[in-house]
């Protein structure tokens, strides 16, 4: 803590995160953490923007500066439910699924009723290969938000990996009939193509895969390397890795290196992407 500050500089200091919130909203995230950092340099304790100066961080793919200015703003603020939540999601970017865990309880245990967070949930043990406990979390979620889109998509793969085919289909079946919904009114929506094309590798509806990823692909853009949608998130390299892996399993060896090359340009240390090289025999 510091000493306090006077109502002119944290009428500033809140001026300056206003500005932030409007740049991020058009995409401008660099201009959107300039902002959000003199309103931190004006009032040190101001914990709502280190929680937006995390999320902007996110959007640039940032996570370890992200994870550590969330945990400036629990201790400024050690009961805000989203600092938790939000270095839980963090957290389990970088693969520390267990602090993850630990983060996303203490959200919970402020907030029982955030539906997000047990999506998030059922994400890590998918992670961590345990299904059934994604599947309870994630029946959790949909029970509190029947819409919840996220924990819907999750909840297809979860049934998927425990052999679950027809309710995996339904929920896949859900998640495609939004998404086909929203690109027909936004055609050049790269996420909504992500995940049409993710749901129909994972139905082995391979053709239809690779079409929708490819606009995905190429409806990407510039200023943004982490995508966010209903509360799902992938990045640029995630979209060249599924790319890669639809071309794989196509049998497109070709375009399957070539596409993970690309992913790993971008994440060259992801245990994913490697898998998949040494799937492919690269070198």
């Amino acid at each position: 803590m510091v000493a306090p500050i006077s109502i002119e500089e944290k009428d500033l200091a809140n001026q300056h995160l206003d500005r932030s919130i409007s740049f991020a909203l058009t995409g401008k995230i660099d201009q959107a953490i300039s902002e959000a950092k003199k309103a931190i340099e004006i009032d040190p304790d101001f914990a709502q923007a280190f929680n937006k100066l995390g999320d902007y961080y996110l959007k640039k793919g940032a996570i370890s500066e992200a994870v550590d200015v969330y945990r400036k703003s629990i201790v400024l603020n050690p009961e805000n439910e989203n600092s938790h939540f939000d270095l839980g999601r963090s957290l389990a970017m970088l693969g520390k699924y267990e602090e993850a865990l630990e983060s996303l309880n203490k959200a919970l245990d402020r907030n029982p009723t955030h539906g997000e967070t047990y999506s998030h949930t059922g994400l890590i043990y998918i992670h961590l290969g345990d299904n059934e406990r994604a599947i309870t979390n994630l029946q959790t979620a949909l029970s509190k938000d029947p819409e919840n889109l996220m924990a819907s998509y999750l909840m297809a793969i979860a049934c998927k990996n425990s052999g679950m085919e027809n309710e995996a289909n339904k929920y896949f079946k859900k998640v495609l009939d939004r998404y086909q919904h929203l690109v027909q009114s936004k055609s050049r929506f790269a996420e909504g193509h992500y995940y049409i094309g993710r749901c129909h590798y994972y139905l082995n509806n391979l053709e239809e895969a690779l079409s929708h990823l490819e606009k995905a692909v190429e409806y990407d853009t510039d200023q943004i390397d982490f995508h966010y949608s209903f509360g799902m998130l992938y990045s640029d390299a995630d979209a060249f890795y599924a790319l890669a892996e639809a071309y794989q399993a196509n049998g497109s060896t070709g375009k399957a290196i070539e596409n993970l090359n690309k992913a790993l340009a971008i994440d060259p240390q992801n245990h994913k992407f490697n898998d998949l090289k040494n799937r492919l025999g690269v070198r």
